[in-house]
């Protein structure tokens, strides 16, 4: 009975995992195909900027920082300002719809007798 369960438990993680891909593949497509023109501006920006770090820093110091930003993270000086920034990308992901909703208006007879 608890292999039943344990493997009822791991096929449901595996299809919340499954959509949680789906949905993230969603919102990245709206990203590149620019359907929502101010998170595809800011995300354009962002991959601008990464593009002309990793041309202009040595990989040798962009380790160096990546492995200071992960163990240094939720230390406490830094642990405000890490989980604000983690809440803004939160909220600017889940903005996002996964897929682009248009809305139309019901057609409207203009005879009107």
């Amino acid at each position: 009975m608890e292999q039943l369960l344990a493997v009822q438990n791991a096929i449901s993680q595996v299809e919340q995992l499954i959509q949680d891909g789906n949905i993230f593949l969603l919102k990245f497509r709206a990203l590149l195909m620019s359907i929502f023109p101010q998170a595809s501006q800011k995300f354009a920006v962002t991959l601008l900027f990464m593009a002309l770090i990793l041309a202009v820093v040595p990989s040798k110091y962009l380790i160096l920082m990546l492995f200071l930003e992960t163990f240094t993270r939720y230390s406490p000086p830094r642990k405000a300002s890490t989980e604000r920034w983690m809440r803004r990308l939160r909220e600017w992901w889940f903005s996002i719809p996964a897929a682009p909703v248009i809305l139309e208006r019901e057609k409207e007879d203009k005879k009107r007798k």
